[in-house]
């Protein structure tokens, strides 16, 4: 009798972790829980470089005068952050990591895309004005002196 019971507190063991196992994985495809990720990723097609831009302003003429590297850059949900100083102003450029399913990150790059805008929650919502162009963003060129240029140098990538 002994080993019968043994035998039936098994099979009910197993039958509790394969119906577990099974909900959860239901739960998964109904909810789609990678649904942040793939709509960041649908959102851009293409993916540019700091790098490649700062290499096209440099084959237009524009001087750099200074170069930074901007540490929030986390504050927007991007990945990485450059500033550059041109005739006396600062321009930035930042780069979303499309692989990051956070909140802010598909937000901001949705909003970069649809409005022409990004957000600061950590500063009461503050919204930017920016560019956008294959997963990056471009602030402060609209006043910049050298903006139009900027711009159409930025939109080429």
């Amino acid at each position: 009798m002994k080993n019968k019971n043994t035998y039936v507190v098994i099979g009910l063991v197993l039958l509790i972790a394969v119906a577990s196992i099974s909900s959860i994985f239901l739960y998964n495809k109904e909810h789609n829980v990678n649904a942040p990720k793939q709509e960041a990723k649908k959102l851009v097609k293409e993916v540019a470089s700091i790098d490649s831009f700062k290499n096209k302003l440099i084959e237009n003429e524009i001087e750099i005068a200074e170069e930074n590297e901007n540490t929030e850059c986390n504050l927007i949900g991007a990945a990485k952050g450059v500033s550059y100083k041109i005739d006396n102003e600062v321009i930035q450029v930042y780069k979303f990591d499309l692989d990051k399913s956070d909140e802010l990150t598909v937000t901001n790059i949705k909003k970069a895309q649809e409005e022409q805008k990004v957000i600061m929650p950590s500063f009461n919502d503050y919204e930017f004005k920016v560019k956008y162009n294959k997963g990056l963003i471009l602030i402060n060129s609209e006043d910049h002196p050298q903006g139009e240029k900027i711009v159409e140098i930025f939109e080429s990538l």
